[in-house]
């Protein structure tokens, strides 16, 4: 905002006078020629529309009060062009300079000014510019004269403004991309679109496409290209909207309205530049309306969306509301309003990048937010319900996770797999109720015995599986006997008094070549071992049993 703020010392104030050409006009006779009711009087350093008509428009300038021309070399610039090709008529007799925005010729590029070099020394007549006919929308501009130096250091601060502005746009555009594609979600996809398609009319507008990207192609077709970018930036604008401010969940309605406008929007430019008279018609006479609707309508249904609870509306509104309002202001200059704000202009620009700012906080939010659900729906579809723990799934994926680290980091890896022995009698005596209070207390047990890095879950029935990484056989076998020997000790009664619940545990360690399947099959076949040698008993994988029933 600094930069929009710094106003050039210009070295003359200048006084304007326009009126509509003829075929008949000589240059001449224009500058000579004494003020008379065709010509409007203006104010060269406040924004006029100056329309340029079938035949285009004479400026004639001249300093205020009287005062003479500044001496040496000068630069007349000519502010917010648009897409308005300008011509300078030199007082002696010297070639006549051409230049546009988009194509400099004869003139200075300005980077959202043209310049006209003039020599002050041999003037002593006003300047005489025209404004070329042409079939584009007349841009309020003003004109001043300043130094090739004061000219030179208002581009650099423009173009380091308008750089700045650009790199914002495409890297939060870029960012976004790379979100839709990680996260799956198009509606990062619709934002890109929408910043890329507003940047490209931004630098259509300014000549930023033509110096100093050098786009040629761009430049060469401006109308052309200024339309599709115009149907692309509404349509992914209300494409984004609709489902970043969560219209069909809190506007439905306003949901159908904002969407049909995108799509009307869009096909009817396809059909302006279909080159049959009647379409062209159809479409030149419907398109502003429905511009001029669109915001409104867009912010009507974002605030709708955000009164009804969308966060995401709020973040919208607060990145959208600004642009909307410069865009407004700015459209409201073509009709002479506010014709000294000559900064709503370059403001495009930054109330654009604070735009792509905000909305990329928005979609990083919304971002967060869909990774935090979709980890606490895989935690879930993890987790068994009843004990809390990892259920056969979450493991299965755990200990394959664990298993390529270890090999990779050439760790060792240690399973231990537990099995309640005669739980379906608890059950059965007991009821299910008490069957499965008794796996959550083993559950706890088996958790306080066990390291804080070690993953624990519930494989399946009466089965649990303990993968304890980083672990020799020697520490496995202590951690083991610890879990048999303080579940016995809980006493959790399965038939008669004394009859309590005990439990057989396999232990299987990680061996060169082994994957997560045939690491769980050997503490599978150990706990088997365990059960064979009469329950109550930890065994490892091919070998005896090392511990035997307990009291």
């Amino acid at each position: 905002m600094l930069l929009l703020a710094m106003s050039p010392s210009h070295a003359v104030a200048l006084h304007g006078s326009w009126r509509s050409a003829n075929p008949s006009d000589q240059a001449e006779q224009v500058r000579n020629a004494p003020a008379d009711l065709a010509q409007k009087n203006f104010d060269a350093e406040r924004l006029t529309v100056i329309p340029a008509g079938r035949h285009g428009a004479w400026i004639v300038l001249r300093p205020k009060n009287g005062a003479p021309w500044p001496a040496g070399d000068q630069v007349v610039e000519v502010e917010d062009p648009g897409l308005q090709s300008f011509s300078l008529f030199p007082v002696v007799d010297a070639p006549v300079l051409h230049a546009r925005l988009l194509a400099t010729g004869d003139g200075w590029q300005g980077h959202g000014r043209i310049g006209f070099p003039v020599d002050g020394d041999g003037l002593a007549k006003p300047l005489l510019l025209r404004i070329e006919p042409g079939r584009v929308i007349a841009s309020p501009v003003r004109f001043a004269m300043v130094s090739p130096e004061e000219f030179r250091r208002e581009d650099a601060r423009w173009l380091a403004l308008a750089t700045a502005c650009f790199a914002i746009m495409a890297a939060m555009a870029v960012m976004a991309l790379l979100f839709a594609i990680e996260l799956r979600d198009i509606t990062f996809a619709y934002y890109a679109g929408y910043v890329l398609a507003y940047a490209l009319i931004l630098g259509v507008q300014t000549g930023f496409v033509a110096e100093p990207l050098e786009w040629t192609w761009v430049a060469d077709a401006p109308n052309a290209w200024g339309r599709a970018a115009t149907a692309l930036s509404v349509l992914f604008a209300t494409l984004f909207v609709a489902r970043f401010a969560e219209l069909a969940r809190h506007a439905p309605r306003m949901r159908i309205a904002v969407i049909a406008l995108g799509v009307a929007t869009c096909a009817l430019m396809v059909l302006g530049s279909i080159p049959v008279h009647g379409l062209v018609m159809a479409a030149s006479t419907l398109i502003n309306p429905l511009l001029i609707v669109a915001g409104p309508l867009i912010l009507v249904a974002s605030m709708l969306a955000w009164w009804r609870g969308s966060r995401y509306a709020g973040f919208f509104l607060l990145g959208w509301t600004p642009l909307l309002a410069v865009t407004v202001l700015g459209s409201a200059q073509v009709f002479g309003i506010l014709p000294a704000w000559t900064w709503l202009g370059d403001s495009n620009l930054v109330a654009g990048a604070f735009e792509a700012l905000v909305l990329s906080l928005g979609l990083a939010d919304r971002a967060l937010s869909l990774r935090r659900d979709r980890d606490i729906a895989q935690a879930l579809a993890d987790t068994d319900a009843l004990t809390a723990v990892f259920n056969r799934r979450g493991l299965d994926r755990c200990v394959a996770e664990m298993v390529e680290r270890a090999h990779r980091q050439r760790n060792p890896l240690t399973l231990l797999f537990l099995d309640l022995d005669r739980f379906k009698l608890l059950n059965d005596r007991h009821g299910h109720a008490a069957g499965d209070a008794a796996l959550i207390a083993v559950t706890r047990l088996m958790r306080s015995d066990m390291r804080v890095q070690d993953v624990l879950g519930r494989y399946g029935g009466e089965e649990f599986l303990a993968a304890l990484p980083g672990c020799s056989l020697d520490a496995a076998l202590a951690i083991a006997e610890r879990i048999r020997a303080d579940l016995h000790a809980l006493r959790i009664p399965v038939g008669l008094p004394n009859d309590v619940l005990t439990a057989s545990i396999g232990i299987a360690c990680l061996r060169p070549g082994d994957d997560a399947e045939a690491l769980i099959a050997e503490a599978d076949r150990a706990m088997y071992a365990a059960k064979r040698s009469g329950g109550n008993c930890v065994a490892t994988g091919g070998q005896e049993t090392i511990a035997v029933e307990f009291g």
